[in-house]
């Protein structure tokens, strides 16, 4: 069941020269999504990010750049970090509203179609094969086209697919695309050259961290491409980060080193586990995660559980420290050592 999101959750606020902050309710934890606007002169501003579809968060949006003035058709480009609903939902409504250029790189492209064909069945079959037991009655269970439906608009014409390393020229505004791949194949942050702000999107969050999981077509290492990314991230020059979910803030580096620290420490729990005896994805992430599968309204987090700790033994496999083994059509995996 999904919560109504209220509008009165939206503010905005300034946060960096020729920038505004604006917070979009959300129908589920995180309940806000920080959307960014970026003036880029001439009367004309950038988006980074959209919030979801559903018509509070468009009141809200609405209502907050009324407030300062701005009208709907002066937002000329979109730029979208990766193609989650609470980031890229309601792309279709900027479409709408006199949006002209849609930015997004070309693998959240065949994400988001391959999410909204196939996804659902394939997942199922992906469980299974490491291990998560589905009952039956779960087969031809809602797809996520479906499960999405009232928050899930996106556009199906991209202006714009995005390359690592280009710098975009949005008036007189320059920021370079920074792919940044792990959370999602072709999630990307974006760098003001002038001002060193860098919209992160999921990528680097100040307070918790974003999924990063295996899931049925791959790709077969996000983790290793996640820690990548927060290496290359760590190597900026950054004033300001401005993420999509909590507060900005500085001191990029460290917040990277954080979260590179805190996967390399589930990655030794992974390692302990599939040290004592060959284990599927499924039980090695009762053992990481034990509260997930301990309480039962946390049920709807165990696939996420399972996804994630399979991204943490494909990382142990991929630096040789783990082996994998299909049994009667089900993965183990043991440790190399």
């Amino acid at each position: 069941m999904t919560e109504t999101p209220k509008t009165d959750a939206a503010k905005i606020r300034s946060v960096g020269p020729g920038v505004l902050e604006i917070f979009l309710p959300l129908p589920s934890k995180p309940s806000i999504i920080n959307v960014f606007l970026v003036d880029c002169g001439d009367g004309r501003w950038a988006l980074v990010d959209t919030g979801v579809a559903l018509d509070a968060s468009r009141q809200a949006f609405a209502a907050a750049i009324a407030s300062q003035g701005i009208e709907a058709a002066s937002i000329e480009w979109l730029l979208g970090t990766h193609h989650h609903p609470d980031h890229f939902g309601a792309s279709e409504s900027f479409r709408e509203q006199g949006g002209r250029f849609v930015h997004l790189h070309p693998l959240e492209v065949e994400r988001m179609q391959y999410s909204f064909e196939a996804a659902a069945d394939d997942m199922i079959r992906h469980g299974r094969r490491h291990g998560m037991p589905i009952p039956p009655e779960v087969e031809g269970s809602p797809k996520p086209a479906e499960i999405w439906a009232g928050t899930f608009r996106p556009t199906t014409r991209i202006d714009h697919p995005l390359e690592d390393g280009e710098v975009l020229e949005l008036g007189r505004r320059r920021l370079q695309v920074i792919w940044t791949p792990g959370h999602t194949p072709g999630h990307c942050c974006f760098l003001d050259l002038e001002s060193r702000i860098l919209f992160v999107g999921d990528h680097l969050l100040p307070k918790i961290t974003p999924h990063v999981g295996v899931f049925a077509t791959g790709p077969q290492n996000p983790l290793g491409d996640f820690l990548a990314s927060q290496e290359k991230v760590a190597a900026l020059d950054v004033s300001l980060v401005c993420p999509a979910h909590g507060a900005v803030y500085s001191g990029h580096r460290h917040r990277a080193r954080q979260i590179i620290a805190h996967h390399e420490y589930r990655l030794r729990e992974a390692s302990n586990v599939i040290h004592a005896r060959p284990t599927t994805a499924f039980d090695a992430a009762r053992e990481i995660f034990p509260w997930v599968f301990e309480d039962a309204e946390a049920r709807m987090q165990r696939g996420a559980a399972l996804m994630e700790t399979l991204a943490h033994l494909e990382l142990l496999r991929a630096r040789g420290a783990a082996r994998a083994e299909e049994r009667d059509g089900v993965v183990y995996y043991r440790s190399a050592a």
